[in-house]
């Protein structure tokens, strides 16, 4: 299989990491490659904050805090539409049964669902997590397509240098935490969390995969 192809098969949502940091000569070399999406324009509409260290350690304690208070959600957006379709109602279900399955979460376990929720907001351990956002005051339906690119080329970046990710949008339901703990970020619409770095070895949590399909399903030609 070609190499590019092979890597977009092997990308998957890693949600245990390893204590290892990726070397910063090697993240400014993924953020400039990930810089060269397209976008409406040559607008490059898109913000990337990297936190890690003691930055990322105050950031992680907040947000757990805010968590386990039970902090009322405020997103800057609504990522779902609210019904879902039934279909992907189906495989939002599917997805959800199948990790807690995985996980060995039995329906009733309240305390283990409980702390599954949690891992998000904690970033599953990472020792570095990117924020992507836009300019709040300036952006629109095709400024989330544009920095979608970037998210995309990120991921698919960490993962053919031999590390992984797990894009995430929980997070993003305390925005202004972020704005609290990251500077110049007033004006920033959050759009995704992507906690990075080495898949942890032997995790059992990693290695859930969900189900794709098939590309008859979603795939037309037309000639």
């Amino acid at each position: 299989m070609n190499a590019t192809l092979a890597v977009m098969h092997a990308r998957h949502s890693i949600r245990e990491f390893e204590s290892e940091l990726v070397p910063m000569d090697t993240i400014r070399q993924l953020v400039e490659a990930a810089g060269r999406a397209p976008s409406s324009k040559n607008t490059q509409p898109w913000k990337l904050f990297l936190v890690q260290g003691a930055a990322l350690e105050a950031l992680r304690t907040d947000y757990l805090a805010a968590f386990d208070t039970g902090l009322p959600a405020k997103a800057g957006y609504r990522y779902s539409p609210d019904p879902l379709p039934e279909a992907w109602k189906a495989r939002a279900k599917e997805v959800g049964v199948g990790i807690f399955k995985h996980k060995g979460i039995g329906r009733d376990d309240t305390e283990k669902r409980w702390a599954h929720d949690r891992e998000n907001f904690r970033f599953f351990g990472a020792p570095q997590v990117m924020f992507l956002g836009t300019q709040a005051s300036a952006y629109s339906h095709g400024t989330f397509l544009d920095c979608g690119f970037v998210l995309d080329n990120l991921m698919l970046g960490l993962t053919a240098l031999g590390y992984g990710s797990c894009p995430q949008f929980s997070p993003m339901i305390y925005s202004d935490l972020l704005k609290k703990h990251l500077p110049d970020s007033a004006d920033t619409l959050f759009i995704s969390a992507l906690p990075f770095g080495r898949a942890k070895s032997h995790s059992h949590v990693n290695t859930f995969h969900p189900t794709r399909l098939p590309i008859e399903a979603w795939f037309k030609v037309v000639e």
